[in-house]
């Protein structure tokens, strides 16, 4: 058996859906989280014998959608072909909110698939569950989706099996006398396998769903002329009687409270969504996050960098010296490394975004950035996945479903890549550090300048991509602006253990794809440069040479350890890496890169994150077990032999902060844009 979960957005459904089957969905205090399906499997031990998998649909207002994730939910419901076509439906419903929740629940019910109503009792209410009962014509069950009341008869229930609805208030759709006039025979031939309820929402809404078919098009359109009215005016006039039904209901099944003073939330929104303090405070939290990015990170990352040191000293001296010694020193931990030192940073990142989306404060960013975001072709509803490029790119881009207009859409998916995402964190914070010195500013030192630096990166990106954005806006053809409705959550103090979920989920998902690509890509490129076409031996009899002379003549120390840094230079030129690097570096020369980091360069385009790794590897020492600090060091005083300069000076990595700010990204991104917009040309 499977069921669907479905009711409005932020009513607790993914919550549920976590709490019945022990996922891990992401869970966020504003709507517009969930855009896809997602499908688990009940534990045995809850259901019995009975195989009961549940499914958590994208939140909706109604059955007509009006964005694309919306159309999702619809066509589950609808199309009989549907993977996660459902044999029955969890319709859960927001105890502070059940009159604005019943809309949908009535149309929901009218379908006629076994159902029942969960009331999500997340906060202080007082309703009548007998009443409510009485006027759906289903079971309804109270329960709280974060600390698992009720949950246990919910499961009892669904192993037991649901039943059809029987409410008997199907009529919601014809409030134009059109289904008396029109015979919908055709259209049920055309696509086989839905009710007349299904049908009829196929009729009054507005657009053509592709898995009806060319036949099930011409039927369908063929009914919406035979009713004689627009997909708005049969809308309208089942809203109308739908609202009439809400208020009877709500009447006999909501006590009355008596009236209070003005909300806690609503005197915080006088302060944070004030036409100048609101823009003030926004700028100032992310501010402050990026202050705490390197003011809070600082220990943990020494101690990971201390600790990696430690275990590639340890594999070196219990291992036989080989090859096989070196590939695992030098080529997979030097470039774990490279990546394992910045989870910390990271974390701190994505539990700071976790905690503003779990507090209810981003719905109100979207609406404050709203109108000047207009005059750029976007909406307020794209401030959300373009905040959210700051943690993934690839969410933030399927986030963008929720934005209505396709125009608005399209601007917000070109534009979200352009947004420091995760992945490059890593790689400005090993450049930043060779622009800008680590010191404290301010008044009593309170701000980290590589902390303000950081800050200005994001800033940066952010602005290059509204101006993209606006550029792209003006060449496009004018839309009719769509309109920006959007409930916003109360407030809420962030829940520890969420936030904490959150952030070892996502951390760990960093660290496992970034660990698989750069696994990959160290072995690669320890192989390249550790082979050359014709062998060492010519190149290493030289250095012998060399040392030789050195001896006889009773060199001092530092002559003896240049001639062995050009030996290592030399090995690394005749190499396979070093070829490869030679090859790039004419183009890349003039911004002062050397080959060996257009070889890195290249590498990251299949995760920006392993330019770290992948120069830890590069550039690593040979018989060295030096962290991330001590190649910084190393890198800002060695020369380039061609250039005279640091092979890492201040205008190089500055050249490579705007570079990674501006250029193509990541394989992975590239293909999300392709399959959101079904096109290459425009990824």
């Amino acid at each position: 058996m499977k069921y669907a979960l479905i009711g409005n957005p932020n009513c607790g459904k993914t919550s549920l859906f976590n709490r019945l089957t022990g996922s891990r969905a992401k869970v966020a205090n504003l709507p517009g989280v969930t855009v896809d399906p997602i499908m688990a499997r009940l534990k045995p031990k809850k259901v019995g014998a009975q195989i009961v998998d549940l499914i958590d649909l994208p939140g909706t207002y109604s059955l007509h959608p009006k964005a694309l994730d919306e159309a999702v939910t619809r066509d589950a419901l609808l199309n009989p072909n549907h993977t996660y076509r459902p044999d029955g439906l969890i319709v859960v419903m927001d105890a502070a909110n059940l009159k604005r929740n019943l809309y949908l629940t009535l149309q929901v019910l009218d379908l006629g698939l076994p159902a029942v109503v969960v009331v999500n009792e997340t906060a202080p209410t007082s309703w009548s569950r007998e009443a409510l009962e009485s006027a759906l014509g289903c079971p309804v069950l109270p329960v709280h989706a974060l600390n698992g009341k009720g949950t246990k008869k919910l499961e009892g229930m669904l192993a037991e099996g649901l039943a059809p609805a029987s409410g008997g208030h199907a009529v919601g759709t014809d409030q134009k006398g059109w289904r008396s006039r029109v015979d919908l025979s055709a259209l049920s031939e055309a696509v086989p396998g839905i009710g007349a309820a299904g049908l009829e929402l196929l009729v009054t809404s507005d657009d053509l769903p592709a898995w009806m078919g060319a036949s099930g098009h011409a039927a369908l359109q063929a009914v919406r002329q035979d009713t004689g009215c627009g997909a708005a005016e049969l809308q309208l006039g089942e809203a109308a009687h739908r609202s009439r039904q809400v208020r009877e209901i709500a009447t006999t099944t909501l006590k009355q409270n008596p009236p209070t003073s003005r909300s806690i939330s609503a005197r915080i929104d006088r302060v944070l969504t004030h036409r100048v303090a609101g823009p003030l405070i926004l700028t100032a939290i992310f501010f402050l996050i990026f202050q705490a990015v390197y003011a809070w990170a600082t220990w943990p990352m020494d101690l990971i960098d201390a600790g990696m040191g430690w275990l590639m000293g340890a594999c070196r001296s219990a291992l036989p010296a080989g090859w096989w010694t070196d590939l695992l020193v030098d080529g997979l931990l030097s470039g774990l490394g490279g990546v394992v030192i910045f989870v910390p940073q990271i974390a701190l990142l994505f539990g700071a975004i976790a905690a503003l989306e779990e507090s209810g404060y981003m719905t109100r960013v979207a609406f404050m950035n709203d109108r000047w975001l207009r005059s750029l072709g976007l909406d307020g509803r794209s401030a959300i996945p373009l905040l959210g490029g700051f943690a993934c790119s690839i969410p933030a881009i399927l986030g963008a479903r929720t934005i209505p207009g396709k125009r608005e859409r399209l601007l917000t998916i070109l534009i979200t890549p352009w947004m420091t995402c995760s992945a490059r964190l890593p790689v400005y914070l090993f450049l930043i550090g060779f622009v800008v010195p680590s010191q404290p500013w301010g008044p009593a030192g309170a701000f980290n300048l590589q902390g303000m630096f950081l800050f200005g990166i994001y800033i940066a990106g952010l602005l290059a991509g509204l101006v993209l954005a606006w550029i792209l806006h003006k060449g496009f053809p004018k839309a009719a602006p769509t309109q920006f409705l959007q409930e916003w959550p109360p407030y809420r103090v962030p829940s520890l253990k969420r936030t904490l979920e959150q952030v070892w989920m996502q951390a760990r998902a960093f660290v496992e794809g970034a660990g698989k690509v750069i696994v990959m890509v160290s072995i690669i490129l320890w192989v390249l440069s550790n082979t050359a076409p014709g062998g060492f031996g010519e190149t290493d009899a030289a250095y012998q040479t060399r040392v030789s002379e050195l001896a006889l003549s009773d060199a001092a120390p530092a002559a003896v350890e240049q001639a062995e840094r050009d030996w290592q230079a030399d090995r690394m030129s005749v190499s396979w890496s070093g070829r490869l690097g030679s090859f790039i570096e004419p183009v890349i020369a003039p911004l002062g890169y050397d080959g060996r980091m257009g070889v890195a360069l290249i590498a990251s385009f299949a995760a920006r994150e392993v330019f770290v790794g992948t120069m830890a590897t590069l550039y690593a020492a040979p018989d060295s077990d030096e962290g991330i600090g001590q190649l910084k060091e190393r890198l800002g005083k060695e020369l380039n032999p061609k250039t005279g300069k640091p092979v890492l000076g201040a205008a190089t990595a500055m050249s490579l902060i705007v570079f990674y700010m501006l250029a193509m990204q990541c394989i992975s991104t590239i293909a999300v844009v392709r399959q959101e917009l079904g096109s290459w040309n425009i990824a």
